[in-house]
């Protein structure tokens, strides 16, 4: 295992602590088997020597999937110690391949540019403008120019609270505007879809994908 990071425990922590101790993939709405299409576009746009951080990666299998595939320079955000603990030990050996850093996003320092920043479903909790700025500066400072940003919040025809928070929604537009907002950043749309997500239990959500690489 690379780096392990841990950080005292905070209200967020807890939040999502219980989530995952209390929940199987089957009880958390976001989980999914596959994200398939952040599969596809990685694979498609970045060679196997690249950086990639999955931010909120929680108990995803993005990065033990990228790791198989070939990748190499694979880092785990996640707030919920209880969900990156899980997912080493479901590795096993295997999470040696995997940079972990447990704690709050803003507080983490990357050790090396960040070729692409993959985030389903983090972002969209940040719904005013102070926690958006907070964001976007620990994307500034983490992804080089010319790096990639790929983001996945609930739609304008999405739920309108997600693990029972109120969340942000937007469409590509938006998205790509708020990336802007920040510093007069220049960021240009590479792709962008919108994404039905069938839930464990049945239901539907409406996600906006954007792709965009900063100039």
């Amino acid at each position: 295992m690379k780096s392990i990071n841990n950080q005292s425990p905070s209200n967020t922590d807890s939040h999502w602590n219980e989530r995952y101790t209390n929940n199987p993939d089957e009880g958390l709405s976001w989980s999914e088997s596959e994200d398939s299409l952040s599969l596809r576009w990685i694979s498609e746009l970045l060679p196997k020597t690249s950086s990639i951080a999955d931010i909120g990666a929680g108990r995803s299998m993005l990065l033990p999937t990228l790791l198989s595939s070939g990748y190499k320079y694979l880092t785990h955000v996640e707030w919920s110690r209880s969900a990156s603990l899980e997912m080493q030990k479901k590795l096993g050996g295997g999470s040696s391949g995997i940079n972990w850093f447990i704690g709050d996003l803003l507080n983490w320092q990357p050790d090396h540019p960040i070729d692409l920043w993959h985030d389903r479903a983090v972002f969209h909790f940040r719904t005013d403008s102070g926690s958006v700025n907070n964001y976007l500066r620990s994307v500034h400072r983490g992804v080089r120019r010319c790096g990639y940003i790929l983001l996945a919040t609930f739609h304008l025809d999405g739920p309108e609270r997600c693990s029972g928070l109120p969340i942000k929604r937007y469409d590509s537009e938006s998205l790509l505007a708020t990336l802007k907002s920040y510093d007069a950043s220049n960021w240009v749309e590479v792709n962008a879809a919108t994404w039905d997500h069938k839930t464990p239990s049945g239901g539907e959500q409406k996600f906006q994908y954007l792709l965009a690489q900063r100039l």
